[in-house]
């Protein structure tokens, strides 16, 4: 069925409007779970909730994914089998009855409010400080994925930059709030830094290279990771644990989860749900540390 693959993957494209990593994603899902259909001798038509099982534990201990890969990798059959009824290429759908264990369910990570305040005021010294400070600020304070965060224009500066668009996944709008540290860092970069930065070759990009062309993910990751080095942070740094602790935090202090997120850009509730459990997770332990009959 490598055709009907990459006519599903030409649909999500064309109609659905996924960026090219989502596509890459799924086309990575589907790869690695058609493998472990032929290592288990099955066809995708047989699966069910049983075999689904299988092909997951087969993707755990085989190859050895996480839970947070392999939910995805059943969000991705899940949607490849509804095509695949709707195109008529398979008769019914049974993978839309598995659900993904809980136990493989994995909370993300996030970092305390301390030790974000102390990797947002830790950008490395030298000519790029003021957009450095600047990037760390937006990822933090919008919740931004890193190519939301990157792709963002002069333009989505709204009201004096107190507000500012970001384009999530579909090219779904969304407009989030910036709190004032944000709005000094970004008008302190805008004001020093950015005029001697752009090129005709900046375009409206808000974020730029030394060469005056556009900051990718890339080179965004790298940042957080320099940053959270020099700020002491003994573990692994990435962008997305800034988004995770964005929405956490929200939630710690008593955001309504439906503010948080239409804030993520999630489509739905479920999505933004998981950081209510990282706090009850989070009081829990502060329970068993500290309470005399915990």
């Amino acid at each position: 069925m490598l055709d009907a693959r990459r006519d599903f993957l030409a649909h999500c494209r064309l109609e659905l409007g996924l960026s090219a990593n989502t596509l890459a994603a799924y086309e990575n899902d589907l790869a690695k779970a058609y493998a472990g259909l032929a290592a288990l001798g099955l066809t995708i038509e047989e699966v069910g909730p049983d075999e689904i099982g299988r092909l997951l534990a087969w993707l755990r201990d085989e190859r050895q994914h996480a839970g947070t890969s392999l939910g995805r990798a059943l969000v991705s059959l899940r949607m490849y089998a509804r095509w695949l009824v709707a195109e008529k290429f398979m008769p019914r759908d049974r993978i839309g009855l598995a659900r993904l264990p809980k136990q493989w369910i994995e909370l993300p990570e996030v970092l305390s409010v301390a030790e974000v305040e102390s990797l947002l005021l830790s950008p490395p010294d030298g000519a790029m400080h003021a957009r450095d400070r600047c990037a760390l600020e937006l990822l933090y304070a919008t919740g931004g994925r890193a190519s939301e965060v990157a792709g963002l224009g002069v333009a989505d500066l709204r009201e004096g930059g107190r507000l500012v668009r970001l384009r999530g996944k579909g090219d779904k709008e969304r407009m989030v709030p910036l709190g004032e540290p944000a709005r000094r860092a970004l008008r302190r970069y805008l004001t020093e830094l950015r005029p001697t930065l752009a090129t005709t070759a900046s375009g409206d990009a808000l974020l730029l290279s030394p060469r005056g062309r556009p900051m990718t993910r890339q080179a965004l990751w790298k940042l957080v990771q320099v940053a959270g080095a020099l700020a002491g942070i003994q573990r692994p740094l990435y962008t997305h644990l800034l988004r995770h602790s964005f929405a956490t935090h929200l939630i710690a202090g008593g955001a309504d989860l439906r503010a948080v997120q239409e804030l993520l850009g999630h489509a739905n509730l479920s999505t933004t749900q998981r950081y209510t459990h990282v706090d009850a997770a989070r009081l829990r332990d502060v329970h068993r540390r500290f309470h005399p009959r915990a």
